[in-house]
């Protein structure tokens, strides 16, 4: 081939592989393109899906609250996540939003049952086990201010009736203020007792009384006990009532002195220091860092 033509095939293959270069770029370019919104898409599909399970969270524990039923880890592992049961922090967390920022409520685990008996607390001592750190079981409590927690605007649910639902809850939350007012164990006569002082021995309002605190125990309101005597000993066994982890988060400490201040009308400091004092709520005072003299509640909650 001659030097001139030679020549002009070197510069025409340059310029061919100037052109292809470009194009190479360009084409990386887009392929890092596509890969960015493929990324962004499966992002935007999982927060869709995350969303939509805590919706489905939300939906459930509603359900559950409705019916008082506690709100088990397990229950919304199986009825909610599935075969996502590995997301339980994630979805949960989000439900939280949901709840606070839409419904004015939160999930709030209940604490765990403690030991009662001295058979019960012998048997924990023996085996040595790890105290539980969560009971695995939740209710819906409000988190809207105290302004809008007054009975003209939470009042009672109207299933099975406004009435019914308002002597229920009248009536668990007196029970369950006896029951810590009397240490935290109140016995099986006692109980008979305050409950003929009522006169809802026999019914609350249109069921049987038995039938009643029956539900209380089934929802967790109150923990009835009943101890055998030792064997080889003759007696009978000995019944007492015991304050549930439901009553403990709906109503506290804080709900026994409301109802203890509706019960008596006129309030003073002498019946608060006597009601703190059946509560097991103490007031003892300190000097504090800058030498002015601090209150410091130091509460024992019987029985929780």
């Amino acid at each position: 081939m001659p030097p001139g033509q030679r020549r002009q095939r070197e510069v025409e293959d340059e310029d061919m592989d100037e052109d292809e270069r470009p194009r190479q770029r360009r084409n990386r370019n887009v392929s890092d393109d596509e890969a960015e919104e493929d990324s962004e898409d499966d992002t935007s599909s999982h927060q869709h899906a995350d969303d939509q399970l805590a919706k489905k969270l939300v939906r459930y524990a509603i359900a559950c609250e409705y019916s008082r039923t506690p709100i088990r880890r397990d229950g919304i592992k199986e009825r909610v996540l599935g075969n996502q049961g590995r997301s339980f922090k994630r979805i949960f967390a989000r439900a939280q939003e949901q709840l606070r920022s839409v419904w004015g409520m939160e999930l709030r685990e209940l604490p765990v049952r403690e030991k009662m008996s001295l058979q019960e607390r012998r048997q924990a001592m023996k085996s040595n086990s790890q105290p539980k750190i969560g009971s695995g079981a939740y209710i819906l409590s409000s988190t809207l201010p105290d302004a809008y927690r007054a009975a003209e605007i939470l009042g009672p649910s109207k299933i099975p009736s406004a009435e019914d639902e308002a002597t229920y809850v009248a009536f668990y939350t007196m029970i369950v203020s006896l029951v810590w007012l009397n240490g935290g164990e109140l016995s099986e006569q006692k109980l008979k007792r305050y409950l003929t002082r009522l006169n809802a021995d026999q019914n609350v309002s249109t069921e049987r009384t038995d039938a009643t605190l029956k539900k209380m125990e089934r929802q967790g309101y109150v923990i009835r006990k009943a101890e055998r005597p030792p064997v080889g000993q003759d007696g009978e066994q000995v019944v007492s009532w015991h304050v549930g982890p439901r009553a403990k988060e709906e109503i506290g400490l804080d709900g026994v002195m409301g109802m203890a201040k509706e019960v008596y009308g006129e309030w003073n400091e002498d019946l608060e220091k006597k009601i703190r004092s059946s509560l097991g709520i103490r007031s003892r005072s300190g000097n504090g860092g800058d030498g002015e003299e601090e209150e410091e509640e130091e509460v024992t909650q019987a029985g929780g």
